[in-house]
């Protein structure tokens, strides 16, 4: 990906301006002054906690929460801004003014913008084929440890495309577009489609990333920027010497006891009463957060893990209250269970299946509810909460009594006995798979171990909302 300079798109010069972060400095005689906003014209808003690199300025300067920035005391003269951000590295594009003339007793009023997506996807893509639409997906994968660029990585993007003809009706299609980093870590895949949800991964070798849920909007030219944390290890690490810590918010209010999971590993905890979190040993590299609370719509985050840095992320979730349009719902919830591969295996008759249709008949309030209709699951109450193990055997942990839960390609890690029934409720579950005695599929089978297999899908992965 080429990178690219940007300049600014206005400047003034003024006898006054209202300086940045509500400041009111007195004006210092023969001295002049400069504010600025940056504008993101990507995302419609404003950029926040940017650095402002002012030519012979040697002060740390940082846009506040509406973009602005102020500088007062200036000696007259020629001065010239740069303006850095992750989200400018990502894009490659250098944020700048022209050199521009600083008078006494006055301020320059300095107006930056990041380019818009039909710009960027403009420079981005040149000679690139643009098949499918005029969107894409770019940015850089670095190695967590260092930050160094990664060459040679592949990127790919993965999502399933429907078709609807008179004759075969709807058909479902998997679609794959991939590029391969340059020297600096960057990629670029071009020729998306509009409102696209998919999942975007690199891999390098047996190195891989998490596969990061990615969507693109409806406009005709959309662009998305992505940082990658690609590990340098021959197998995507569970455990490292990284921390990440945050905060979860309940609808904007303060709240303990979510459930935070980092995806792929064996690190789940839960939050204090102030909503905060803080989890040692996490693996580097760009990986999936799962953050679930009864009563909220679970939240899946994709978060960059750095070694060297202390990580931190603030999450908020909504209420979730589902509102339905049966029709509609019917067909997106088919297309969506045919993609993770539900519908297939249905069909091929192993296992038990459970459908949104069948729990919405039964009116069940917890997921147990559903669970104790299914042939060899038993439900039982073991200290105020219910526990389900296999009918079919009662052997200890991994033995022949034992249960493996699968929560939106997830498995669920618990924290005490039977906690999936407390942040899983029935009115989530889109549809279960049961598989008895390890014989459910390769993908979900943990080897040596005969436990029974429940995998679970709920409205996140569904997207039945």
């Amino acid at each position: 990906m080429r990178s690219g300079r940007w300049t600014a798109t206005l400047i003034l010069s003024l006898a006054a301006a209202v300086p940045a972060h509500g400041q009111s400095p007195q004006p210092v005689a023969g001295k002049g002054s400069i504010a600025g906003v940056v504008l993101d014209s990507l995302h419609g808003g404003f950029l926040r906690d940017a650095d402002v690199m002012i030519d012979g300025v040697t002060r740390a300067i940082t846009t506040d929460s509406s973009g602005r920035f102020f500088a007062d005391g200036l000696s007259p003269g020629s001065y010239q801004i740069g303006v850095f951000h992750p989200l400018l590295d990502t894009l490659g594009v250098s944020l700048s003014t022209k050199p521009f003339t600083l008078g006494r007793d006055s301020t320059s009023v300095v107006i930056l913008s990041v380019p818009s997506a039909a710009s960027l996807v403009a420079r981005s893509c040149a000679g690139r084929p643009m098949r499918l639409g005029a969107s894409a997906i770019v940015g850089r994968v670095l190695d967590p440890e260092t930050l160094d660029p990664v060459p040679r990585a592949e990127v790919s993007v993965a999502w399933m495309q429907f078709d609807a003809t008179k004759e075969l009706g709807v058909r479902s299609t998997p679609r794959l577009l991939h590029d391969t980093t340059d020297k600096n870590g960057a990629y670029r895949i071009c020729g998306l489609p509009p409102s696209l949800d998919a999942t975007l991964q690199a891999k390098r070798g047996a190195a891989r990333t998490a596969e990061v849920p990615v969507a693109l909007g409806e406009a005709e030219s959309e662009l998305l920027a992505r940082t990658l944390l690609l590990t340098k290890a021959d197998s995507a690490p569970r455990v490292g010497r990284a921390t990440i810590a945050g905060r979860v918010t309940l609808s904007g209010a303060p709240g303990g006891g979510s459930r935070v999971e980092i995806g792929g590993t064996d690190l789940v905890t839960m939050t204090n009463e102030k909503g905060e979190f803080s989890m040692s040993g996490a693996p580097a590299g760009t990986h999936v957060l799962n953050v679930r609370h009864m009563g909220y719509l679970a939240v899946t985050v994709p978060v960059n893990i750095a070694a060297r840095d202390l990580n931190r992320v603030n999450i908020d979730m909504p209420r979730f209250v589902p509102v339905m349009d049966p029709v509609l719902v019917t067909a997106r919830r088919s297309r969506s269970l045919d993609r993770v591969g539900f519908s297939e295996r249905r069909r091929s008759g192993a296992g038990s299946y459970v459908t949104r249709e069948e729990i919405e008949r039964s009116n069940p309030i917890y997921m147990s509810d559903i669970l104790r209709r299914i042939p060899g699951l038993r439900v039982s109450r073991v200290g105020g909460r219910d526990v389900i193990t296999s009918s079919r055997g009662s052997g200890s942990f991994g033995g022949a009594g034992c249960v493996r839960f699968w929560v939106d390609d997830m498995l669920w890690h618990s924290i005490e006995p039977g906690d999936v029934n407390d942040f899983v409720s029935a009115r989530e579950v889109m549809g279960i798979e049961v598989y008895n005695g390890g014989f459910g599929p390769a993908r979900y089978t943990l080897g040596g171990q005969s436990c029974t297999t429940v995998i679970v899908w709920t409205r996140v992965r569904i997207g039945d909302i």
